[in-house]
């Protein structure tokens, strides 16, 4: 995706799909079912890539969308593509094997290759988000009086997962969420990392976004943890993003 579009796609978020709160992920399904039926092109791009960190699942959602992917990916319409490839990424976010064959269809027989492109990359992320999604579903995190989404999000955290984490941290960032029991969780977390030796890649870039997430929040008890993050990791990647945030 080129820096522009990129651009505009972070001013949708902004703007058409603030983070909500629902109560149930009931309601949240159907909330995403009535965005892809009435919503712009720009709103379902942002909705569809939100998929990444949701946790759900739920096969009457996605369901949906393997419909419109099947019904619309040997379109001659140019102007559909983009689009179609969010879907595509989506069925690969909802980790459920089910969408395999769609995706192995999409990728051999779709006339975009552009299209072709996404549906293999959702079919190397179905097997993964199969595993984070258990692993989020199975937290044993018990949250109360808290949005679906939230409650989400303090669990993927409480995963002792570094890929499952940084999908909450993203989510943080992305949404700006500031909710102090939210905050306080990816503080725990990146102070359990930003000294531990020998922190891999993948680790580093958790701890990245942990700052990342916290710094949006503009917290003076945050940024101060963020300064003494910054003095004391042995990490690089980790110290620049502590010292931007």
């Amino acid at each position: 995706m080129n820096g522009f579009r990129w651009i505009v796609l972070l001013f949708a978020f902004v703007t058409a799909m603030p983070a909500m709160a629902f109560s149930t992920d009931d309601e949240r399904v159907d909330s995403y079912l009535s965005v892809l039926a009435t919503a712009t092109d720009e709103t379902k791009e942002v909705m569809l890539n939100r998929l990444q960190w949701s946790g759900l699942s739920d096969p009457r959602f996605y369901d949906e969308v393997e419909n419109r992917l099947l019904t619309s990916y040997l379109s001659q319409d140019g102007r559909e593509f983009n689009l179609l490839a969010y879907h595509a990424r989506a069925l690969g976010y909802s980790g459920n094997p089910k969408y395999r064959d769609t995706l192995v269809k999409v990728h051999k027989e779709a006339v975009n290759g552009k299209l072709r492109r996404h549906a293999e990359k959702a079919l190397r992320d179905l097997d993964k988000f199969a595993v984070w999604n258990e692993k989020i579903r199975k937290s044993g995190l018990v949250v109360e009086g808290k949005s679906v989404e939230v409650a989400t999000y303090l669990r993927m955290l409480s995963v002792d997962d570094v890929f499952v984490q940084r999908l909450a941290a993203r989510a943080i960032f992305h949404e700006k969420r500031r909710d102090d029991d939210l905050l306080a969780s990816v503080a725990k977390s990146l102070k359990a990392l930003y000294l531990k030796p020998g922190l891999d890649a993948a680790a580093q870039d958790t701890a990245a976004w942990f700052c990342k997430a916290l710094g949006q929040s503009r917290s003076p008890d945050y940024l101060t943890l963020l300064g003494k993050v910054a003095d004391e990791t042995p990490y690089k990647k980790i110290k620049k993003y502590a010292q931007k945030y």
